[in-house]
């Protein structure tokens, strides 16, 4: 598909999943690790990215109450998640926006902070976007994202992957599968600009859930786009067999979920 169907799909899958995206603990985890990675500073203009249901916009916000803090996203059911928790939580710094990351238009050295949690890979030409993002960062400012690791949700999601492609002819976006998943290629991203300094944190984060969870984080993050492309009868064999093999790999009904994390910094 072309960028605009590409963008028009992932707006439509995470319209979707939405209401279930919080489900999945690791977003709570990761995005109370990014909010500690942002300096303590008075009144910093900051820009989150992909904010999704708003995990790292709220944290941050909580942390750096005299923050000024401007949250994006493509999809305005997550949008719509994310004002009502900040809403519950009694944030009022926090403007939420449907933006187009590829099209923002904030002007040049505008944050002192830009935060993206886990959205940066999802960017069609993530190489051009890394551009224009860095020029609204302030000269001393810094751009803080986070991405999965080569081994997260592994074995299971290599298992899910090879059985949709294997019997079903659904593929997934190859590109983003190798993006931001070492050390070397974060750094690489980093060395298309001149930076000060480039720092890779690498964060375990794992837990035990049950098989249906797995099912549910399946239907509840970027994972889904896959599974709609499946029919109703395909989608019912699907899960069958796929949770069969999770099965044959649990221990009294449970697995491991490994949403191991690598934290970008780059002081601009």
């Amino acid at each position: 598909m072309d960028r605009d169907e590409y963008k028009k799909s992932l707006e439509a899958t995470f319209n979707d999943v939405a209401q279930r995206y919080d489900e999945n603990r690791f977003f709570a985890i990761s995005a109370s690790k990014m909010a500690g990675l942002v300096p303590a500073s008075d009144r910093l203009n900051i820009l989150d990215l992909s904010t999704g249901t708003g995990a790292v916009a709220i944290e941050t916000a909580l942390k750096h109450r005299s923050a000024s803090i401007e949250a994006i996203d493509l999809s305005q059911g997550m949008l719509e998640i994310a004002k009502s928790k900040a809403r519950d939580k009694g944030i009022t710094n926090i403007a939420f926006r449907q933006c187009d990351a590829d099209t923002i238009a904030y002007g040049s050295d505008s944050f002192d902070i830009v935060t993206c949690g886990y959205g940066l890979f999802f960017y069609p030409d993530m190489e051009a976007t890394y551009q224009v993002i860095c020029n609204t960062i302030k000269p001393g400012g810094m751009f803080i994202f986070s991405s999965f690791t080569e081994e997260a949700f592994n074995p299971h999601a290599e298992l899910f992957l090879k059985r949709i492609e294997r019997d079903y002819k659904v593929q997934p976006p190859s590109r983003l599968r190798e993006r931001l998943k070492t050390k070397q290629q974060i750094e690489a991203l980093a060395a298309t600009r001149k930076y000060h300094a480039v720092d890779v944190i690498y964060e375990p984060i794992r837990y035990p859930i049950s098989i249906a969870d797995w099912w549910s984080l399946l239907n509840s993050a970027g994972f889904k786009s896959l599974l709609d492309q499946l029919d109703e009868r395909q989608l019912e064999r699907f899960k069958a067999d796929h949770l069969k093999e999770i099965h044959n790999s649990a221990n009294n009904g449970t697995v491991e979920l490994n949403a191991d994390t690598l934290f970008g910094v780059v002081n601009l």
